[in-house]
């Protein structure tokens, strides 16, 4: 590779790491504009998000290594090998929610 070539590659680089940098700025504006016309009780509720959203970046993300994601899971299977809840197929479910969306439509056109 020239010499030519690693300088283009890195000047791209710079480039899109400056957009990012600069799209980071402007979403910081928007937030911190937003943030500033809030009431103190709405205020409160974005910051308990916020903490959501940062505690929520510890957690498990794949579900199986959770173990009461697996528990729950293992109870569902076993309810339907004993007999004592039935599966429904994808189908019916797409169907029966296409029909309360129907309804929900004409109940909103009349």
């Amino acid at each position: 590779m020239s010499g030519y070539s690693v300088t283009v590659i890195f000047i791209q680089t710079l480039k899109f790491e400056y957009k990012l940098n600069c799209m980071s700025d402007v979403l910081d504006k928007k937030l911190h504009d937003a943030i500033s016309g809030l009431n103190d009780k709405q205020k409160k509720a974005v910051l308990g998000m916020v903490k959501v959203f940062t505690q929520e970046q510890g957690k498990i993300t794949d579900h199986w290594d959770d173990p009461d994601f697996v528990a729950e899971m293992n109870d569902r299977y076993n309810e339907y090998k004993s007999g004592s809840s039935k599966l429904i197929a994808l189908e019916e479910v797409e169907k029966k929610a296409r029909k309360i969306a129907q309804n929900l439509k004409s109940k909103k056109a009349s």
